[in-house]
């Protein structure tokens, strides 16, 4: 990655933009800041399973490994595939409700595909 610094006084230095991306060191931080809140409601909602439910730690590892390989490949990641519309079945844009060809709303399989 290539970052620059157009200014070389270091009192008054302007924060690196990453020239690939043109992302700003303050995006990384709100990015940290949104992943450090993620974590802390994972966690709190954790404890309530196992709290609540007698889950346990194994259990847990062990769905989570079973969703990673929802998409075909145990990487540490969920890939959702390309949601088609129900009734023309052409590609959906996900920022949209509605098929942008024939204006039929697909319905929604689950609450993840809603962010």
């Amino acid at each position: 990655m290539a970052f620059v610094n157009y200014n070389n006084n270091m009192a008054n230095q302007q924060p690196a933009v990453n020239i690939e991306t043109g992302a700003s060191k303050s995006d990384m931080e709100l990015l940290q800041e949104r992943f450090e809140k993620l974590k802390l409601v994972t966690m709190a909602l954790w404890t309530f399973l196992k709290d609540e439910k007698g889950i346990t730690e194994e259990a847990l590892i062990a769905r989570v490994k079973e969703i990673d390989s929802f998409d075909g490949s145990s990487d540490g990641k969920l890939k959702l595939g390309i949601k088609k519309c129900g009734k023309c079945g052409k590609a959906l844009n996900p920022k949209f409700e509605k098929c942008l060809y024939c204006g039929f709303v697909t319905p929604v399989g689950s609450i993840f595909e809603t962010f």
